[in-house]
């Protein structure tokens, strides 16, 4: 009788333990999918680039300053100058590009695009842009 009286706490410790394991394991599981799902929602603080539909040939302005291998477009209707790097220019008809939101201080524009590009962009703030990474 004894052994009977012993085997039940027994029995219900093995079920509280088996009951918290399978909560850990739900737990780490329902983390682990809401980060998965998180990263594949979350793409930085990228923006799309895409040309306004008011913008046409005759106001975008387009410079290459080749000693530094960069291609600086200027576009009023937006208020923006963009750089490309010269290696990227080829894939432009065919690819989608990004830019970062921050705007590169003069410094920074100085060091990208030397002189010429500063006076080129002049007081239009200026972004890089880089190729889109493909949406999963």
């Amino acid at each position: 009788m004894s052994d009977i009286n012993n085997a039940e706490p027994k029995t219900k410790e093995c079920g509280y333990l088996y009951l918290t394991i399978t909560a850990l394991l739900i737990a780490i599981f329902s983390a682990g999918l809401t980060l998965m799902i998180a990263s594949y929602m979350y793409h930085g603080s990228y923006e799309p680039f895409e040309l306004p539909p008011e913008v046409t040939t005759s106001n975008v302005k387009r410079m290459i300053v080749s000693h530094k291998k960069v291609i600086l477009f200027k576009i009023e209707a937006k208020n923006r100058c963009y750089i490309l790097p010269s290696t990227m220019s080829k894939e432009i008809a065919f690819s989608k590009f990004s830019f970062v939101n921050s705007a590169l201080t003069k410094e920074l524009l100085l060091d990208v695009a030397d002189y010429e590009g500063v006076e080129f962009c002049g007081s239009t703030p200026a972004y890089i842009l880089e190729k889109s990474k493909p949406q999963q």
